[in-house]
């Protein structure tokens, strides 16, 4: 049984690190997509290589982006979705990377494992109320109970300098991505019904899924106003329309291998050589993040040692 998957790979850096990655997605495979949507204000991309490779596509986002805003990686993404209607252009498993990304198993592996699951897709997600959740009851009201707004960059040492003074006020700086003001908002969508979720921003989920979620932000624009205010509505959205609608099986597992213990304003450890048992034994599909300035040669034993694997 075969499946057609689309990569979305969301770049900013590293044009050579790039091509490395579309070049290994193609590899064995003559049936998936790759399309990418570079930021280009965050730096240059010559399409000239790309143009050469089959089924890659050239994606450009209406608008310019924001890290941690809504136009970042939600409204690009959500673009990109009604684009592949309009272009016609067909999938069973929409895959959403990074440029810093690599996958740890071949894509004609990827392929079989996602045209013999039954599950709808693999996405990390937790209600922020459980006990699953790993972010502390702060962290997830101060992302998605204020509605932000970015301010100049000239006073970030300002609001840093008298942020505690805030600690009562119905007001938040959000300073890990650049200075944002946020005002508490005490009516949101979130109800019984419609439980505020996190996760992780990447995930593989079947076409019905990712047109539900597509359909739904349509129908119901109060949701989309909402995050739109919000900080990292990438890591919230997603999960909290799907696991709320109830209609999918869901398996809350992303298949990827980053980590967030070192982590620095939202920024992952660099993997290296030292990674490659633990990636090599685990049950992941891709990992991230990968800097060849740091170290390139785990992405050669990548490549020599697991997706030359059968």
């Amino acid at each position: 049984m075969c499946t057609d998957l689309c990569f979305f790979v969301q770049t900013h850096r590293d044009p050579e690190l790039i091509l490395r990655l579309v070049r290994t997605l193609h590899r064995g495979s003559d049936r998936a997509r790759v399309v990418i949507q570079h930021n280009f204000a965050a730096g240059p991309l010559d399409w000239t290589p790309f143009a050469e490779l089959p089924r890659t596509h050239l994606f450009q986002a209406t608008a310019p982006q924001i890290r941690a805003h809504y136009s970042c990686q939600m409204q690009p993404l959500l673009e990109m979705i009604d684009w592949l209607e309009k272009e016609a252009i067909s999938y069973d498993w929409l895959v959403t990377l990074t440029g810093q990304d690599y996958p740890t198993v071949s894509t004609p592996r990827l392929e079989a494992e996602l045209a013999a699951t039954a599950s709808d897709g693999f996405l990390r997600s937790w209600d922020v109320d459980s006990a699953e959740n790993p972010w502390s009851w702060r962290k997830a009201r101060n992302r998605y109970h204020f509605r932000y707004r970015r301010w100049p960059d000239a006073v970030y040492k300002v609001l840093r300098a008298v942020r505690l003074a805030t600690r009562l006020l119905p007001i938040h700086f959000y300073l890990d991505y650049g200075p944002f003001v946020g005002r508490r908002v005490w009516t949101t969508p979130f109800t019984e019904r419609f439980r505020l979720h996190g996760g992780w921003a990447w995930f593989s989920l079947r076409r019905s899924a990712v047109l539900y979620l597509r359909d739904f932000l349509a129908e119901n624009p109060e949701v989309v106003r909402h995050y739109r205010g919000t900080i990292t509505p990438e890591e919230s959205l997603v999960q909290t329309v799907l696991v709320n609608s109830g209609r999918f099986d869901l398996t809350n597992d992303d298949r990827r291998y980053i980590d967030y213990s070192k982590a620095y304003k939202g920024s992952p450890r660099v993997l290296t050589e030292a990674d490659l048992p633990m990636l090599a034994a685990g049950s992941f599909h891709f990992a991230r993040k990968f800097d060849p300035g740091v170290d390139l040669a785990i992405l050669d034993r990548i490549d020599a040692e697991l997706l030359a694997a059968p």
